[in-house]
């Protein structure tokens, strides 16, 4: 028994790092653990805790051990997608993922590589250190202006790249653009929202608020990058008022009011802010698609004018 106390640790550790995946939409757990050691993994990715969990999956930090290089680990959950439609949703899964991971963008979280093990898709990208965009979103801890104008104009460029390469955000928010510690900004997720809108969830539930959707997607119609670009006028809004521009008791009411009103006027809430901004909000706001900025560099430069 000496090294009772040795092992106990271990034990401990792979409670951190265990991976419950579901094999073949069953309903028993698949646990993985390897080795005396336990040093799980998914792929050639030794798990090392999980971080934190989305709307598509667990999210974990991993470690490539080929190159030492700790990554992020992004699986997609099964159990939350029903089982007539599980290939389906693999399937679209690794086409967005090979798809997100041909962009190469200093604002634009890098994708490393895709697999599926121990019946858990996966893919692992770029480790971020810094926080996403969520936390200045509140009145009490907005950040300057000039920061704002920044961060936003790099995700314009972000944006106006991967729609110059036929790909779609879709999922704009908050919480898919992080600062990081060294000041650079990142956009997250692509393709993701495309995913997981493909599976009908088991109990039905509508993933996220529709807070941040253009009209065109409320109405389900086809949406491309001028979709994207209204979704960051939201966030824009926010991150200069505190406050969100369209707002409902319930989500119906929220989703007439994104198609049919227009926001409180910025200056009321945020009265010293720039006038080319009050301007820029307006364009990216239009409810209709050609009247709004038609790509995401032309919103940059008027930023940055």
């Amino acid at each position: 028994f000496k090294d009772i106390n040795e092992r106990i640790k271990k034990l401990n550790t792979a409670g951190e790092t265990m991976i419950f995946g579901l094999s073949g939409g069953k309903k028993e757990a698949t646990v993985i653990m390897n080795n005396s050691e336990i040093k799980p993994t998914l792929g050639r990715y030794e798990i090392m805790k999980e971080l934190g969990r989305g709307a598509m999956g667990t999210v974990f930090l991993g470690k490539d051990p080929r190159i030492n290089r700790e990554v992020a680990i992004k699986t997609l959950r099964y159990e939350e997608i029903d089982t007539e439609q599980l290939e389906e949703v693999k399937k679209r899964f690794f086409r967005e993922a090979e798809a997100a991971g041909k962009l190469s963008h200093p604002n634009i979280v890098t994708i490393f590589d895709v697999g599926e093990d121990y019946d858990i898709a996966y893919m692992a990208m770029e480790l971020l250190d810094g926080s996403d965009l969520s936390k200045y979103c509140r009145k009490e801890n907005l950040l300057p202006v000039e920061e704002i104008i920044r961060v936003v104009s790099c995700v314009a460029s972000a944006l106006d790249y991967a729609h110059a390469n036929g790909i779609v955000h879709r999922d704009i928010k908050p919480t898919n653009i992080m600062i990081l510690n060294n000041g650079e900004v990142k956009v997250a997720d692509f393709g993701i929202a495309r995913v997981m809108s493909s599976s009908k969830t088991q109990t039905g539930v509508i993933l996220g608020t529709p807070s941040y959707m253009s009209p065109e997607q409320i109405a389900g119609k086809k949406v491309d990058g001028r979709s994207d670009l209204f979704s960051l006028g939201v966030v824009l809004y926010e991150l200069l008022a505190g406050d969100k521009p369209f707002n409902g008791e319930s989500i119906t009411t929220l989703m007439y009011n994104i198609t049919s009103s227009a926001p409180p006027p910025i200056k009321e809430l945020s009265p010293n802010i720039p006038e080319k901004l009050v301007v820029i909000l307006e364009k990216l706001l239009a409810k209709e698609v050609e009247s709004r900025y038609q790509t995401g560099k032309s919103l940059a430069d008027d930023l940055l004018a």
